[in-house]
């Protein structure tokens, strides 16, 4: 990671193996702040899991404004269309919204409290609409050369982060369907027949969204088999790692299936597609969560308390 002003950051040291730091993809420490700021944001930049982002975005609406440049560089896709449809009602204080996406792996060490750059890769930034505010923005992560960022078109764009969205929407849900890691799906044809059916339906929605009709290049690319090999090869390169999003179900943690499956689920109503397994896998991990959240919640709650506490409960007089 570059040199900067911002703390916390630290960059690749394979060196170091100590088997006592624990790191997790895409998390960070809750912060508190004494005083909620009410200056004007010229340029804000949204990471995390999708329902985190809806949320942040709520949280400091009142301080942008159409002068504003807001980057969307979260998992998962539907953040922009929510913000707008339920967040930014009023048209004209509505801010610009760049979408992002970056292939660098990152990881919150929660011993160091900083976050580790394992390796490095590009960042990919479309504008939805072009204005000089968004210009200002985009050629102030150029100047960052660890980034790589390069700025294109919305095709250029959706065809660098369409690899991601297909792998979390068409491999992740039979991993919780079946309780199993990665690598099981290898040695089940069921699942990989399920697996290839999910993405069979993402590629007809894709391939029939209005606004990517003209992008031949990238109907081409998932039209072939690209996209189905670069999802099993990632497989195999997890290995035996468990599944991030049944490890969530199970915890009864809220999951970014809305703006994974649930993307491509309501936009296939839009344009009149059917894509039942999807629909189903939606349904499923949503009914697994709120069974795992039943569960957590029958538990019997323990308080610890210390022998003195004890002593002071059982020697107040009793009426």
């Amino acid at each position: 990671m570059p040199k900067s002003r911002y703390r916390n950051v630290e960059a690749a040291q394979p060196e170091r193996t100590r088997r006592s730091a624990y790191s997790e993809p895409n998390a960070a420490p809750a912060q508190t702040h004494a005083q909620a700021a009410k200056s004007h944001i010229d340029q804000l930049i949204i990471t995390g899991r999708g329902f985190e982002a809806v949320k942040d975005i709520e949280l400091v609406k009142d301080r942008v404004d159409e002068n504003t440049t807001v980057c969307l560089l979260n998992d998962g896709m539907g953040v922009l269309e929510e913000a707008r449809e339920h967040i930014f009602k009023d048209i004209k204080s509505t801010p610009n919204f760049v979408l992002g996406h970056m292939s660098h792996a990152l990881v919150y060490n929660r011993n160091r409290n900083s976050v580790k750059e394992l390796k490095s890769g590009r960042t990919v930034l479309t504008q939805t609409n072009p204005t000089l505010q968004t210009k200002g923005f985009t050629d102030s992560l150029h100047e960052i050369k660890s980034l790589r960022t390069t700025d294109g078109s919305f095709e250029n764009w959706m065809k660098f982060k369409l690899p991601s969205m297909v792998f979390t929407a068409a491999v992740e849900p039979v991993c919780v369907l079946l309780e199993v890691p990665y690598q099981n799906l290898l040695e089940n044809r069921s699942a990989q027949s399920m697996m290839n059916q999910l993405l069979r339906e993402i590629v007809t929605v894709v391939d029939n969204m209005p606004e990517l009709q003209g992008a031949l290049e990238l109907r081409r690319f998932i039209r072939g088999e690209s996209l189905k090999k670069w999802c099993y090869q990632r497989i195999v390169g997890k290995a035996a790692a468990p599944c991030d999003l049944l490890m969530r179900v199970e915890k009864g943690l809220q999951t970014d299936i809305k703006y994974q499956n649930g993307f491509f689920q309501k936009r296939a109503k839009s344009l009149g597609i059917d894509i039942p397994t999807n629909t189903l896998m939606v349904q499923m991990i949503k009914a697994r969560r709120a069974e795992a959240l039943a569960k957590r919640d029958s538990y019997i709650k323990m308080e610890e308390k210390s022998i003195e506490d004890l002593r002071t409960l059982s020697s107040r007089p009793r009426y």
